[in-house]
Protein backbone atom coordinates (compact mmCIF):
# COMPACT_ATOMS: atom_id res chain seq x y z
CA UNK A 1 0.00 0.00 0.00
CA UNK A 2 0.93 3.54 -1.33
CA UNK A 3 1.21 6.43 2.39
CA UNK A 4 -1.05 9.44 1.54
CA UNK A 5 1.73 11.50 2.49
CA UNK A 6 2.86 11.82 -1.50
CA UNK A 7 5.53 14.47 0.36
CA UNK A 8 7.09 11.68 2.75
CA UNK A 9 9.76 9.01 2.07
CA UNK A 10 8.12 6.16 2.48
CA UNK A 11 6.18 7.02 -0.68
CA UNK A 12 8.82 7.13 -2.60
CA UNK A 13 10.08 3.78 -0.89
CA UNK A 14 6.87 2.32 -1.64
CA UNK A 15 7.08 3.46 -5.49
CA UNK A 16 11.23 1.67 -5.47
CA UNK A 17 9.78 -1.64 -4.29
CA UNK A 18 6.92 -1.51 -6.45
CA UNK A 19 8.99 -1.17 -9.54
CA UNK A 20 12.00 -3.12 -8.01
CA UNK A 21 10.05 -6.44 -8.99
CA UNK A 22 9.56 -5.54 -12.68
CA UNK A 23 13.13 -3.77 -12.99
CA UNK A 24 15.59 -5.08 -10.69
CA UNK A 25 14.28 -8.66 -10.60
CA UNK A 26 12.91 -9.33 -13.71
CA UNK A 27 9.74 -10.36 -12.78
CA UNK A 28 6.74 -9.85 -15.03
CA UNK A 29 4.48 -6.98 -13.84
CA UNK A 30 0.32 -8.50 -13.99
CA UNK A 31 -2.20 -6.07 -14.53
CA UNK A 32 -3.37 -5.00 -11.04
CA UNK A 33 0.11 -4.23 -10.16
CA UNK A 34 0.92 -2.16 -13.12
CA UNK A 35 -2.73 -0.11 -12.49
CA UNK A 36 -1.24 -0.22 -9.04
CA UNK A 37 2.11 1.60 -9.48
CA UNK A 38 0.37 4.05 -12.32
CA UNK A 39 -2.37 5.05 -9.78
CA UNK A 40 0.44 6.28 -7.35
CA UNK A 41 2.15 8.09 -9.84
CA UNK A 42 -0.56 9.74 -11.35
CA UNK A 43 -2.08 10.45 -7.82
CA UNK A 44 1.27 12.12 -7.14
CA UNK A 45 1.23 14.22 -10.15
CA UNK A 46 -2.73 15.29 -9.87
CA UNK A 47 -1.63 15.72 -6.46
CA UNK A 48 1.02 18.32 -7.48
CA UNK A 49 -0.99 20.13 -10.22
CA UNK A 50 -4.36 21.14 -8.06
CA UNK A 51 -1.78 22.32 -5.06
CA UNK A 52 -2.00 26.03 -5.19
CA UNK A 53 1.37 27.22 -5.13
CA UNK A 54 3.21 27.17 -8.74
CA UNK A 55 7.03 26.49 -6.57
CA UNK A 56 4.67 23.40 -4.62
CA UNK A 57 4.14 21.71 -8.04
CA UNK A 58 7.56 22.51 -9.31
CA UNK A 59 9.15 20.95 -6.13
CA UNK A 60 7.20 17.77 -6.53
CA UNK A 61 7.61 17.32 -10.05
CA UNK A 62 11.16 17.54 -9.67
CA UNK A 63 11.33 16.17 -6.38
CA UNK A 64 9.95 12.61 -8.70
CA UNK A 65 11.87 13.08 -11.95
CA UNK A 66 15.27 13.42 -9.59
CA UNK A 67 14.11 9.97 -7.37
CA UNK A 68 13.31 8.39 -10.47
CA UNK A 69 17.13 9.25 -11.99
CA UNK A 70 18.94 8.46 -8.81
CA UNK A 71 16.67 5.36 -9.53
CA UNK A 72 17.55 3.89 -12.44
CA UNK A 73 21.25 5.15 -12.25
CA UNK A 74 21.73 2.74 -9.07
CA UNK A 75 20.50 -0.31 -11.09
CA UNK A 76 22.68 0.79 -14.18
CA UNK A 77 25.75 1.19 -11.83
CA UNK A 78 24.90 -2.39 -10.16
CA UNK A 79 25.00 -3.84 -13.63
CA UNK A 80 27.78 -2.56 -14.96
CA UNK A 81 29.75 -3.43 -12.14
CA UNK A 82 28.41 -7.30 -12.31
CA UNK A 83 29.89 -6.89 -16.07
CA UNK A 84 33.08 -5.74 -15.27
CA UNK A 85 33.71 -9.27 -13.68
CA UNK A 86 32.88 -11.14 -16.85
CA UNK A 87 34.72 -12.16 -19.68
CA UNK A 88 34.16 -14.01 -23.05
CA UNK A 89 30.94 -15.23 -24.22
CA UNK A 90 29.43 -14.94 -20.44
CA UNK A 91 29.84 -11.27 -20.51
CA UNK A 92 28.36 -10.85 -24.46
CA UNK A 93 25.14 -12.82 -23.48
CA UNK A 94 24.99 -11.11 -20.03
CA UNK A 95 25.68 -7.69 -21.78
CA UNK A 96 23.21 -8.12 -24.20
CA UNK A 97 20.68 -9.65 -22.21
CA UNK A 98 20.80 -6.67 -19.39
CA UNK A 99 20.01 -4.63 -22.77
CA UNK A 100 17.00 -6.71 -23.93
CA UNK A 101 15.64 -5.91 -20.02
CA UNK A 102 16.61 -2.11 -20.01
CA UNK A 103 14.56 -1.75 -23.05
CA UNK A 104 11.90 -3.22 -21.53
CA UNK A 105 12.18 -0.95 -18.44
CA UNK A 106 12.69 1.86 -20.34
CA UNK A 107 8.69 1.18 -21.98
CA UNK A 108 7.32 0.35 -18.74
CA UNK A 109 8.85 3.45 -17.40
CA UNK A 110 7.60 5.57 -20.30
CA UNK A 111 4.00 4.34 -19.39
CA UNK A 112 4.43 4.90 -15.74
CA UNK A 113 5.54 8.22 -15.77
CA UNK A 114 4.03 9.65 -19.29
CA UNK A 115 1.96 12.09 -17.33
CA UNK A 116 4.55 13.51 -15.53
CA UNK A 117 6.33 14.32 -19.43
CA UNK A 118 3.58 15.70 -20.68
CA UNK A 119 2.30 17.69 -17.76
CA UNK A 120 5.55 19.05 -16.60
CA UNK A 121 8.93 17.54 -18.37
CA UNK A 122 7.83 19.55 -21.26
CA UNK A 123 7.66 22.85 -20.24
CA UNK A 124 10.97 22.53 -17.88
CA UNK A 125 12.66 21.40 -21.76
CA UNK A 126 11.70 24.58 -23.10
CA UNK A 127 12.82 26.44 -19.94
CA UNK A 128 16.16 24.46 -19.32
CA UNK A 129 18.14 22.15 -21.86
CA UNK A 130 19.27 20.00 -18.79
CA UNK A 131 15.79 18.53 -18.68
CA UNK A 132 14.83 16.06 -21.14
CA UNK A 133 12.35 13.66 -21.63
CA UNK A 134 12.24 10.95 -18.96
CA UNK A 135 12.51 8.16 -22.43
CA UNK A 136 16.17 10.26 -23.87
CA UNK A 137 17.48 10.80 -19.63
CA UNK A 138 17.62 6.70 -19.33
CA UNK A 139 19.21 6.16 -22.78
CA UNK A 140 21.44 8.74 -21.60
CA UNK A 141 21.69 7.01 -18.33
CA UNK A 142 22.42 3.76 -20.13
CA UNK A 143 25.12 5.11 -22.61
CA UNK A 144 27.32 7.54 -20.16
CA UNK A 145 27.33 4.87 -16.57
CA UNK A 146 27.16 1.71 -18.58
CA UNK A 147 27.74 1.73 -21.94
CA UNK A 148 30.92 4.09 -22.35
CA UNK A 149 32.37 2.36 -19.13
CA UNK A 150 32.08 -1.00 -20.07
CA UNK A 151 32.52 -0.81 -24.44
CA UNK A 152 36.25 -1.35 -24.25
CA UNK A 153 36.12 -4.82 -21.87
CA UNK A 154 33.01 -5.83 -24.48
CA UNK A 155 34.72 -5.13 -27.91
CA UNK A 156 38.48 -6.94 -26.49
CA UNK A 157 36.05 -9.88 -25.87
CA UNK A 158 34.45 -9.66 -29.07
CA UNK A 159 37.95 -9.28 -30.51
CA UNK A 160 39.20 -12.27 -28.81
CA UNK A 161 36.10 -14.36 -29.99
CA UNK A 162 36.79 -13.45 -33.15
CA UNK A 163 40.81 -14.40 -33.23
CA UNK A 164 39.69 -17.73 -31.74
CA UNK A 165 37.24 -18.46 -34.45
CA UNK A 166 40.54 -17.37 -36.96
CA UNK A 167 42.90 -20.39 -34.74
CA UNK A 168 39.71 -22.71 -36.03
CA UNK A 169 38.29 -22.78 -32.49
CA UNK A 170 33.89 -22.87 -32.51
CA UNK A 171 32.66 -20.38 -31.11
CA UNK A 172 28.62 -19.28 -30.69
CA UNK A 173 28.45 -16.34 -33.71
CA UNK A 174 25.28 -15.31 -32.80
CA UNK A 175 26.39 -13.60 -29.47
CA UNK A 176 28.27 -11.55 -31.92
CA UNK A 177 25.63 -10.84 -34.20
CA UNK A 178 22.85 -9.60 -31.35
CA UNK A 179 25.69 -7.83 -29.36
CA UNK A 180 26.59 -5.28 -33.07
CA UNK A 181 22.18 -5.10 -33.37
CA UNK A 182 22.58 -3.79 -29.57
CA UNK A 183 24.78 -0.99 -30.06
CA UNK A 184 22.38 -0.34 -33.21
CA UNK A 185 19.59 -0.14 -31.00
CA UNK A 186 21.66 2.37 -28.61
CA UNK A 187 20.52 6.53 -29.90
CA UNK A 188 21.47 8.65 -27.41
CA UNK A 189 20.60 11.93 -28.61
CA UNK A 190 23.22 14.85 -28.31
CA UNK A 191 26.00 12.19 -28.68
CA UNK A 192 28.01 13.14 -31.91
CA UNK A 193 29.90 9.30 -31.89
CA UNK A 194 26.42 8.01 -31.87
CA UNK A 195 25.18 10.48 -34.98
CA UNK A 196 27.82 9.84 -37.62
CA UNK A 197 26.98 11.89 -40.69
CA UNK A 198 25.07 10.16 -43.36
CA UNK A 199 24.68 7.17 -41.16
CA UNK A 200 22.86 8.93 -38.18
CA UNK A 201 20.56 5.49 -37.76
CA UNK A 202 23.12 3.37 -36.54
CA UNK A 203 23.61 4.76 -32.98
CA UNK A 204 26.69 4.10 -30.84
CA UNK A 205 27.64 0.95 -33.74
CA UNK A 206 29.93 2.85 -35.80
CA UNK A 207 32.48 4.62 -33.29
CA UNK A 208 32.41 1.64 -30.56
CA UNK A 209 31.86 -1.47 -32.81
CA UNK A 210 32.36 -1.36 -36.35
CA UNK A 211 35.53 1.22 -36.36
CA UNK A 212 37.15 -1.51 -33.37
CA UNK A 213 36.13 -4.28 -35.13
CA UNK A 214 38.25 -3.04 -38.63
CA UNK A 215 41.30 -1.95 -37.14
CA UNK A 216 41.51 -5.06 -35.10
CA UNK A 217 41.10 -6.95 -38.87
CA UNK A 218 43.71 -5.15 -40.37
CA UNK A 219 46.16 -5.83 -37.12
CA UNK A 220 45.50 -9.32 -37.75
CA UNK A 221 45.98 -9.48 -41.60
CA UNK A 222 49.50 -7.23 -41.15
CA UNK A 223 50.92 -9.72 -38.26
CA UNK A 224 50.29 -12.70 -40.80
CA UNK A 225 51.58 -10.56 -44.32
CA UNK A 226 54.66 -8.44 -42.74
CA UNK A 227 57.24 -10.66 -43.45
CA UNK A 228 56.22 -11.12 -47.17
CA UNK A 229 55.95 -7.45 -47.81
CA UNK A 230 59.31 -7.40 -49.27
CA UNK A 231 59.70 -7.48 -53.86
CA UNK A 232 60.93 -10.92 -53.54
CA UNK A 233 58.22 -12.35 -51.68
CA UNK A 234 55.65 -10.19 -53.71
CA UNK A 235 54.43 -14.19 -55.06
CA UNK A 236 53.64 -15.37 -51.80
CA UNK A 237 52.11 -12.19 -50.58
CA UNK A 238 49.57 -11.96 -52.93
CA UNK A 239 48.41 -15.12 -52.03
CA UNK A 240 48.28 -15.31 -48.58
CA UNK A 241 46.85 -11.76 -48.64
CA UNK A 242 44.10 -13.21 -51.13
CA UNK A 243 43.56 -15.75 -48.82
CA UNK A 244 42.99 -13.83 -45.99
CA UNK A 245 40.63 -11.19 -47.68
CA UNK A 246 38.61 -14.30 -48.81
CA UNK A 247 37.85 -15.51 -45.06
CA UNK A 248 38.01 -11.62 -43.60
CA UNK A 249 35.23 -10.69 -46.25
CA UNK A 250 33.09 -13.86 -45.17
CA UNK A 251 33.57 -13.40 -41.82
CA UNK A 252 32.82 -9.75 -42.08
CA UNK A 253 29.17 -10.44 -43.86
CA UNK A 254 28.55 -12.08 -40.41
CA UNK A 255 29.56 -10.23 -38.00
CA UNK A 256 29.38 -6.31 -39.75
CA UNK A 257 26.28 -4.87 -41.14
CA UNK A 258 25.63 -4.92 -44.85
CA UNK A 259 26.78 -0.96 -44.77
CA UNK A 260 30.13 -1.57 -43.15
CA UNK A 261 31.62 -3.77 -45.81
CA UNK A 262 32.15 -1.34 -47.96
CA UNK A 263 34.46 0.67 -45.09
CA UNK A 264 35.73 -2.48 -44.18
CA UNK A 265 37.02 -3.48 -47.65
CA UNK A 266 38.67 0.04 -48.24
CA UNK A 267 40.69 -0.38 -45.15
CA UNK A 268 41.46 -2.97 -46.14
CA UNK A 269 42.74 -1.67 -49.91
CA UNK A 270 44.59 1.28 -48.48
CA UNK A 271 47.04 -0.68 -45.67
CA UNK A 272 47.39 -3.84 -47.72
CA UNK A 273 47.18 -2.85 -51.53
CA UNK A 274 47.53 1.00 -52.10
CA UNK A 275 51.29 0.57 -50.50
CA UNK A 276 52.26 -2.08 -52.67
CA UNK A 277 50.39 -1.49 -55.58
CA UNK A 278 53.64 -1.45 -58.01
CA UNK A 279 54.94 -4.19 -56.93
CA UNK A 280 51.64 -5.97 -57.61
CA UNK A 281 51.64 -4.47 -61.46
CA UNK A 282 55.72 -5.63 -61.66
CA UNK A 283 54.21 -8.96 -61.38
CA UNK A 284 51.41 -8.64 -63.23
CA UNK A 285 53.80 -8.25 -65.84
CA UNK A 286 56.03 -10.91 -64.87
CA UNK A 287 52.92 -13.31 -65.33
CA UNK A 288 51.70 -12.02 -68.76
CA UNK A 289 55.14 -12.60 -70.15
CA UNK A 290 55.94 -15.60 -69.26
CA UNK A 291 52.07 -16.76 -69.56
CA UNK A 292 52.53 -19.58 -66.86
CA UNK A 293 50.71 -18.55 -63.84
CA UNK A 294 47.08 -18.30 -64.81
CA UNK A 295 46.19 -18.44 -61.07
CA UNK A 296 48.64 -15.68 -60.22
CA UNK A 297 46.51 -13.38 -62.50
CA UNK A 298 43.27 -14.24 -61.30
CA UNK A 299 44.58 -13.87 -57.35
CA UNK A 300 45.46 -10.34 -58.94
CA UNK A 301 42.57 -9.67 -61.00
CA UNK A 302 40.37 -10.28 -57.67
CA UNK A 303 42.70 -8.11 -55.57
CA UNK A 304 42.48 -5.11 -57.92
CA UNK A 305 38.72 -5.36 -58.44
CA UNK A 306 38.43 -4.86 -54.26
CA UNK A 307 38.97 -0.80 -55.72
CA UNK A 308 35.96 1.09 -56.43
CA UNK A 309 38.11 3.29 -58.54
CA UNK A 310 37.86 1.61 -61.86
CA UNK A 311 41.75 3.84 -62.59
CA UNK A 312 43.57 0.28 -60.33
CA UNK A 313 42.12 -1.94 -62.93
CA UNK A 314 42.36 -0.49 -65.65
CA UNK A 315 46.14 -0.06 -65.46
CA UNK A 316 45.82 -3.97 -65.22
CA UNK A 317 43.82 -4.09 -68.05
CA UNK A 318 46.30 -1.85 -70.01
CA UNK A 319 48.76 -4.71 -69.38
CA UNK A 320 46.35 -7.59 -70.40
CA UNK A 321 46.15 -5.97 -73.41
CA UNK A 322 49.42 -4.85 -74.51
CA UNK A 323 50.30 -8.38 -74.06
CA UNK A 324 47.53 -9.93 -76.07
CA UNK A 325 48.34 -7.14 -78.98
CA UNK A 326 52.60 -8.20 -79.10
CA UNK A 327 51.43 -11.94 -79.13
CA UNK A 328 48.77 -10.99 -81.99
CA UNK A 329 51.86 -9.19 -84.03
CA UNK A 330 54.89 -11.13 -83.23
CA UNK A 331 53.77 -14.50 -83.66
CA UNK A 332 51.75 -14.63 -86.77
CA UNK A 333 53.36 -16.92 -89.16
CA UNK A 334 54.14 -14.82 -92.59
CA UNK A 335 52.41 -15.39 -95.81
CA UNK A 336 54.13 -18.17 -97.85
CA UNK A 337 51.71 -16.76 -101.19
CA UNK A 338 52.60 -18.32 -105.05
CA UNK A 339 50.60 -18.25 -107.77
CA UNK A 340 48.53 -20.72 -109.54
CA UNK A 341 46.61 -19.90 -113.15
CA UNK A 342 46.87 -16.35 -112.05
CA UNK A 343 45.00 -16.88 -108.62
CA UNK A 344 46.81 -16.38 -104.87
CA UNK A 345 47.00 -19.25 -102.54
CA UNK A 346 46.86 -17.85 -99.53
CA UNK A 347 48.31 -20.22 -96.58
CA UNK A 348 45.55 -21.06 -93.88
CA UNK A 349 47.95 -21.02 -90.73
CA UNK A 350 47.42 -17.12 -90.47
CA UNK A 351 43.52 -17.07 -89.99
CA UNK A 352 43.70 -19.94 -87.78
CA UNK A 353 46.41 -18.33 -85.70
CA UNK A 354 44.86 -15.05 -85.43
CA UNK A 355 41.31 -16.33 -84.55
CA UNK A 356 43.10 -19.06 -81.89
CA UNK A 357 45.09 -16.44 -80.58
CA UNK A 358 41.88 -14.27 -80.11
CA UNK A 359 39.67 -17.17 -78.24
CA UNK A 360 42.39 -18.12 -75.96
CA UNK A 361 42.83 -14.35 -74.70
CA UNK A 362 38.59 -14.41 -74.83
CA UNK A 363 38.83 -17.81 -72.56
CA UNK A 364 41.58 -16.23 -70.23
CA UNK A 365 39.63 -13.19 -70.00
CA UNK A 366 35.77 -15.62 -68.82
CA UNK A 367 38.28 -18.08 -66.71
CA UNK A 368 40.38 -15.70 -64.90
CA UNK A 369 38.72 -12.21 -65.32
CA UNK A 370 35.40 -13.08 -64.24
CA UNK A 371 34.13 -12.46 -68.35
CA UNK A 372 34.70 -8.62 -67.61
CA UNK A 373 32.93 -7.24 -70.01
CA UNK A 374 35.47 -4.22 -70.17
CA UNK A 375 38.01 -6.39 -70.97
CA UNK A 376 36.58 -8.32 -73.33
CA UNK A 377 35.16 -5.14 -75.19
CA UNK A 378 39.05 -3.88 -74.87
CA UNK A 379 40.57 -6.96 -76.33
CA UNK A 380 38.22 -7.04 -79.13
CA UNK A 381 39.82 -3.75 -79.88
CA UNK A 382 42.92 -4.49 -80.15
CA UNK A 383 42.61 -7.04 -81.93
CA UNK A 384 41.28 -5.17 -84.91
CA UNK A 385 43.73 -2.58 -84.08
CA UNK A 386 46.73 -5.01 -84.35
CA UNK A 387 45.32 -6.70 -87.36
CA UNK A 388 45.01 -3.83 -89.62
CA UNK A 389 48.37 -1.99 -89.32
CA UNK A 390 50.96 -1.73 -92.03
CA UNK A 391 53.21 -4.39 -90.05
CA UNK A 392 50.61 -7.01 -89.93
CA UNK A 393 49.46 -6.22 -93.44
CA UNK A 394 53.19 -6.63 -94.26
CA UNK A 395 53.59 -9.89 -92.42
CA UNK A 396 50.07 -11.16 -94.07
CA UNK A 397 50.89 -9.92 -97.74
CA UNK A 398 46.80 -8.65 -98.06
CA UNK A 399 44.74 -7.53 -95.58
CA UNK A 400 42.66 -8.96 -93.47
CA UNK A 401 39.40 -9.03 -95.56
CA UNK A 402 41.04 -10.50 -98.61
CA UNK A 403 42.85 -12.73 -95.88
CA UNK A 404 39.20 -13.65 -95.07
CA UNK A 405 37.53 -13.75 -98.38
CA UNK A 406 40.34 -16.17 -99.86
CA UNK A 407 40.23 -18.24 -96.51
CA UNK A 408 36.26 -18.59 -96.67
CA UNK A 409 36.76 -19.96 -100.23
CA UNK A 410 39.00 -22.85 -99.63
CA UNK A 411 36.90 -23.89 -96.56
CA UNK A 412 33.53 -23.52 -98.89
CA UNK A 413 35.32 -25.90 -101.72
CA UNK A 414 34.29 -28.93 -102.63
CA UNK A 415 36.83 -31.58 -100.56
CA UNK A 416 38.38 -33.33 -103.34
CA UNK A 417 39.41 -30.68 -105.35
CA UNK A 418 40.66 -28.36 -102.52
CA UNK A 419 41.83 -30.73 -100.44
CA UNK A 420 45.86 -29.88 -100.25
CA UNK A 421 44.94 -26.03 -99.13
CA UNK A 422 42.33 -27.66 -95.76
CA UNK A 423 45.59 -30.09 -95.04
CA UNK A 424 45.32 -32.01 -92.09
CA UNK A 425 42.50 -29.88 -90.70
CA UNK A 426 40.26 -31.45 -93.10
CA UNK A 427 39.10 -33.18 -89.61
CA UNK A 428 37.73 -30.04 -88.47
CA UNK A 429 34.12 -29.24 -89.35
CA UNK A 430 33.62 -26.38 -91.77
CA UNK A 431 31.49 -24.89 -90.34
CA UNK A 432 34.03 -24.27 -87.42
CA UNK A 433 36.64 -22.98 -89.47
CA UNK A 434 34.39 -20.92 -91.19
CA UNK A 435 34.23 -19.34 -87.44
CA UNK A 436 38.13 -18.43 -87.40
CA UNK A 437 37.27 -16.27 -90.50
CA UNK A 438 34.87 -14.17 -89.34
CA UNK A 439 36.52 -13.61 -86.38
CA UNK A 440 39.10 -12.27 -88.76
CA UNK A 441 36.62 -10.43 -91.02
CA UNK A 442 34.98 -8.65 -88.18
CA UNK A 443 38.27 -7.44 -87.17
CA UNK A 444 39.18 -5.65 -90.98
CA UNK A 445 38.33 -1.89 -91.43
CA UNK A 446 37.68 -2.88 -95.06
CA UNK A 447 34.56 -5.26 -95.41
CA UNK A 448 33.54 -3.71 -98.71
CA UNK A 449 37.25 -5.49 -99.92
CA UNK A 450 35.56 -8.87 -98.37
CA UNK A 451 32.58 -8.65 -99.82
CA UNK A 452 33.87 -7.93 -103.54
CA UNK A 453 36.18 -11.24 -103.26
CA UNK A 454 33.85 -13.28 -101.44
CA UNK A 455 31.29 -12.77 -104.11
CA UNK A 456 33.52 -13.28 -106.91
CA UNK A 457 34.37 -16.76 -105.55
CA UNK A 458 30.82 -17.68 -104.59
CA UNK A 459 29.97 -17.02 -108.40
CA UNK A 460 33.20 -19.53 -109.50
CA UNK A 461 32.18 -22.12 -107.00
CA UNK A 462 28.35 -22.33 -107.71
CA UNK A 463 29.24 -22.25 -111.83
CA UNK A 464 31.71 -24.32 -111.50
CA UNK A 465 30.19 -26.86 -109.30
CA UNK A 466 32.44 -27.27 -106.96
CA UNK A 467 30.60 -25.40 -103.71
CA UNK A 468 31.15 -28.36 -100.83
CA UNK A 469 27.37 -28.10 -100.51
CA UNK A 470 24.82 -25.21 -100.89
CA UNK A 471 23.39 -25.66 -96.97
CA UNK A 472 27.30 -24.98 -95.88
CA UNK A 473 26.92 -21.58 -98.57
CA UNK A 474 23.56 -20.77 -96.90
CA UNK A 475 25.42 -21.16 -93.33
CA UNK A 476 28.45 -19.24 -94.30
CA UNK A 477 26.12 -16.51 -95.96
CA UNK A 478 24.37 -16.03 -92.27
CA UNK A 479 27.56 -16.12 -90.49
CA UNK A 480 28.65 -13.00 -92.57
CA UNK A 481 25.18 -11.00 -92.23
Amino acid sequence: MFPDDINSTEYLEALQNALDGPIVRHEIMSTPEYMKVYSAVKHYQDYACVEPPAMTTMCCNRRLYNWLISYMTKNIRDIKDKALVLSGPALLDFYITQWEYFQTTHMLIGRLFFSVDQQWIERQCKQDPNYTCISSTLIQLWYFYLFRRLTTHVMSNVISLVDAERSGRAIDSTLITRLYKAYVELKPEGIAKCNAEFRERLGAYICYYENPYINAAVSYIDTKTHSLRTPEHMREYIQVLSELFIQEDERSERYLRSNSLAPMRNKLNERFLRSEIGCIYQMADLMFATGNDNNGLCTIYALLSRFDNSNVLQQFLDKFVAQAKKTITQNCPEIQASTDGGKVVFAKAAVIYLSDTLNAHLDMIATLFCNNSSFTKELRHVFAAAVNTDEMHSRLGVTPARLAAEFCNIVLKNSKTRSDDLGSDLTQTAELMLHKAMDVLHASHDKGLFFKFYQLHLTRRLLDNTSMSLDLEKTAIAMIY
